[in-house]
């Protein structure tokens, strides 16, 4: 089984808006199921880098395993530059893991990268996505995203302990003899 941390907070919107040129901004990506053009958010290339943030739902500790960062994400190239995509998973103000896509493909596209060894994150209640648009050139293209989450391994468990039947069958067998 996984955790998800799925977006549940705005932290900072920048110059991304929503589908309906809103800033409520979590709302829009974070779906179990991608929507594509139902819910998204965006932002048109105007020669700058373009950022926002948001935050994460709260997940355990997670066991040993991989992490995954995944987000679906189009452009709309009306220009002739291709635009790219840093998703980077923060702890409160620390970048931990920094996944780069180039050339974000025309078409809804699913990204994934691999977190092979998550201990550097201390505070699975504390965690942030920073989306950025670079590369732009002011072509008036727009870079799209419809889905963006972490997906962890289960929580740890505990171990240890001894099933209550087997406790029950050992007392049982001691009061017999």
């Amino acid at each position: 089984m996984a955790q998800y941390a799925r977006p549940d907070a705005d932290d900072s919107d920048g110059d991304w808006q929503n589908q309906d040129d809103g800033s409520s901004l979590y709302e829009s990506i974070d779906e179990s199921s991608a929507d594509d053009n139902t819910t998204y958010i965006y932002c048109a290339d105007s020669e700058s880098t373009l950022v926002c943030r948001v935050g994460l739902s709260n997940v355990s500790s997670p066991a040993s395993g991989n992490a995954y960062i995944k987000y679906r994400a189009l452009s709309s190239q009306n220009g002739m530059d291709t635009l790219s995509l840093k998703v980077e998973l923060m702890q409160d103000s620390t970048v931990k893991f920094t996944s780069t896509t180039n050339s974000v493909a025309t078409s809804y596209t699913n990204y994934s990268y691999t977190i092979s060894d998550h201990s550097s994150i201390t505070d699975w209640d504390d965690l942030f996505l920073r989306l950025t648009l670079f590369n732009a050139q002011g072509m008036g293209d727009t870079l799209r995203i419809t889905q963006a989450y972490v997906e962890t391994p289960d929580a740890s468990g505990g171990g240890g302990s001894t099933p209550i039947a087997a406790i029950s069958m050992n007392t049982y067998r001691q009061m017999r003899n």
